[in-house]
């Protein structure tokens, strides 16, 4: 029981480092721009915050998480279990599971904010995605989400978890993108194959 609990809690810290790197990246790349007049992509991720969240989980999901990332060794425990041992890469593909409670808290708290309202028939499917899932969050600035609190309950709620379904995702993407730079690598090699085989063939007729 311990094993996987610890198993959890380093897959779960590696998922917060990685994305918290990736979103820092991306956040000082769109102010620089913002400062020479380009403020394009600070635009994009606020005007698409579910997509830059899925993005920005899927590239943090792309790392392997192997020795090759931390050193082979860490994370010994007495039983002489090390890093390896944890198969993280397993755990991976379950992460947007761990990270359905903050959905289901971010519904449930929307719920109850609108039955706190006076109009009791504002709890719509339509309400619901205006509100939570596509509220207008093209600001210029991040510290403005004060200001929009739909903004922020989605990004800490639904933007979490579809950035750990885009860290789900990633392992897979990466296999059939290696799958199809191996093919489109072998093809050239076997079309050399077939034109030398043909004309070996047109020799012997010869």
């Amino acid at each position: 029981m311990w094993r996987w609990i610890i198993r959890f809690w380093v897959s779960v810290v590696f998922f917060w480092m990685l994305l918290f790197t990736n979103c820092l990246a991306l956040v000082t790349v769109a102010r620089q721009m913002a400062r020479l007049g380009i403020p394009f992509l600070s635009l994009q991720i606020h005007s698409h915050m579910l997509l830059s969240m899925f993005l920005l989980g899927m590239l943090a999901g792309l790392v392997i998480l192997g020795s090759n990332l931390t050193g082979r060794g860490w994370f010994r425990s007495k039983s002489g279990l090390t890093y390896e041992g944890f198969k993280l890469e397993n755990i991976k593909p379950w992460t947007w599971l761990i990270f359905s409670p903050i959905l289901l808290v971010g519904v449930v708290s929307w719920a109850l904010e609108q039955r706190e309202s006076v109009f009791s028939s504002n709890i719509s499917l339509m309400n619901f995605y205006h509100d939570v899932l596509m509220p207008n969050c093209s600001l210029s600035w991040w510290k403005n989400y004060q200001l929009y609190p739909y903004c922020g309950h989605q990004l800490l709620c639904v933007g979490v978890w579809m950035a750990s379904l885009g860290y789900s995702i990633a392992p897979k993407v990466r296999r059939q993108g290696t799958r199809l730079l191996r093919s489109l690598k072998n093809s050239p090699e076997t079309a050399i194959r077939l034109e030398a085989g043909g004309e070996s063939s047109m020799k012997e007729k010869a």
